[in-house]
């Protein structure tokens, strides 16, 4: 008996029991799709991203390393710790300085003798157009002022302990006020960087994802082809198909290994991404849990938009501007009177051994008040310039509030959209994967044409990465609109405040 013989035969006992053997993607199909969304993505439970990871991540671990060693993050934290040295300069403007100077100094000055109230080198000693009495007074105590050309250098040690105090309370109340002010700020930048930061992770999380079961997807193909293309060889050895239907089978199955190739490098890439994001080596091993929790909870519009109002940038907008409040105060307080405390401590000497010897300490203590009548209207350019820069601010925060209601509001017609499109490509999916599967048993039976398999498959290929696509545009931007109210995309909808509209 040929080969021939025996499929014909075979055709005739599948003729006979009114179907077919069922293609191995049919069996595998499960009975609910919704259950592949939720729980089994076709990738595995494993997905090595990297090569030669020791351990498995999951979300809440990839985001906790991220959180850690994010350069981003570490870069605004590094921030704040400026602040924190900005915010001693601030106080500086309120305490004294207190400086301990030594010094040495050699010097020979004649100009005392040279004055011209006492002329120099007189007779014995005494200058030249002095008067009657201050001659008469010099002559009982001999020459007491040398010539010139007399005087000798000299050296000076001295010591001193010098303390300068400016007391001006309102412009130590502006400078502290506000750089107090720039480090909550800051904190609100951090947080704000965190919540970015989350939301990159998870992006990168469920690209990998996606990625992934893009592969499985090709991988499906592939087998489908490999199937068509058997089945085509023998309906050829049939007599039921040309030679150029074989020929077209096996183009197709040619054209998949590309798609295949590129769907692999797509997943090393992501995986690179999401170790940056981490702070670790692009090239670094890694491997991901497949897993991904879906949200289709029902959303209040009303509270995401004050959710938003609130969120940390929009905060921090507010505070800059009470920063500027500050900063015109310290500029203001110039045109008031104020307080300068000088004093200062020390000895002075020809000689070290006696630098400290009785009587040669000395003192100086004085307090001003200081009041600056007209400084050439620079104060009051200064206010002026701090005035216009709030009124800036003010409107520039006016503004973002309007783009983040815009936001929002996108956000959630994009989500309840990408919602919709997700239920609809899951019901789809299902019905692409019957179609296709009666255009095989029918091409199998010679009861359709190759072509109207190849439609069959092309839409089912279609329907499957839209479904991916769809389940990645909803967990992607469910995270964005929790950034976006001021929250981390990790905190699950139902547990903020209101969102969730309750379900009559």
């Amino acid at each position: 008996m040929t080969r021939k013989t025996i499929l014909v035969a075979l055709l005739g006992v599948l003729l006979l029991a009114g179907g077919g053997a069922r293609p191995v993607w049919a069996q595998d199909k499960p009975a609910d799709p919704g259950l592949e969304l939720q729980k089994d993505h076709g990738a595995g439970p494993i997905i090595t991203a990297r090569p030669g990871a020791l351990d498995v991540l999951d979300l809440e671990q990839c985001v906790e390393r991220a959180l850690q060693a994010n350069d981003a993050l570490q870069a605004e934290r590094l921030r704040r710790k400026e602040l924190d040295g900005q915010m001693n300069q601030a106080l500086a403007t309120g305490l004294p300085t207190l400086d301990l100077v030594g010094d040495w100094t050699r010097s020979r000055d004649p100009s005392f003798a040279l004055d011209s109230t006492f002329g120099s080198g007189g007779g014995f000693g005494i200058p030249d157009g002095s008067p009657d009495w201050f001659n008469e007074w010099l002559m009982g105590f001999g020459s007491i002022i040398p010539a010139a050309d007399a005087i000798p250098a000299q050296s000076f040690l001295r010591t001193t302990l010098n303390l300068n105090w400016t007391i001006n309370p309102v412009k130590i109340m502006g400078a502290v006020g506000a750089a107090n002010l720039g480090i909550d700020r800051q904190d609100l930048a951090i947080a704000s960087v965190r919540n970015s930061t989350v939301e990159s992770t998870v992006a990168a999380y469920h690209s990998i994802i996606r990625a992934a079961d893009s592969i499985t997807a090709v991988e499906a193909q592939l087998a489908n082809q490999r199937e068509l293309l058997d089945i085509m060889k023998m309906r050829y050895e049939l007599g039921m198909a040309t030679r150029l239907d074989t020929l077209q089978a096996a183009v197709g199955l040619a054209n998949l290994r590309p798609q295949l190739s590129i769907a692999r490098a797509a997943l090393v890439n992501e995986g690179a991404r999401l170790n940056a994001l981490m702070g670790q080596a692009p090239g670094t091993p890694l491997s991901i849990a497949n897993s991904q929790v879906l949200e289709l909870d029902p959303l209040v519009d009303q509270v995401a938009l004050t959710r938003a109002q609130e969120r940390p940038e929009l905060v921090a907008g507010d505070l800059l501007a009470d920063i500027l409040r500050r900063n015109r105060q310290a500029q203001g307080s110039e045109r008031y009177p104020y307080l300068t405390v000088n004093g200062a401590y020390g000895y002075v000497g020809k000689e070290f051994d006696t630098l400290f010897d009785d009587g040669h300490d000395s003192w100086r203590a004085s307090v001003a008040l200081n009041w600056s009548l007209f400084d050439g209207l620079l104060t009051k350019g200064l206010v002026q310039e701090t005035e216009a820069q709030i009124r800036r601010t003010e409107a520039e925060l006016t503004g973002q509030r309007r783009q983040v209601q815009v936001e929002v509001l996108e956000l959630l017609a994009n989500l309840r959209m990408a919602r919709e499109v997700l239920l609809a490509v899951r019901l789809n999916l299902q019905q692409s994967e019957d179609v296709l599967e009666e255009s095989l048993l029918m091409l199998e039976l010679g009861k359709t044409s190759y072509l109207d398999v190849l439609v069959a498959e092309a839409n089912r290929a279609e329907a499957r990465n839209n479904l991916i696509d769809a389940r990645y545009q909803v967990l992607t931007l469910t995270s964005t609109l929790k950034r976006a109210i001021g929250v981390s995309p990790l905190v699950p909808l139902v547990a903020i405040e209101g969102l969730v509209a309750e379900v009559q």
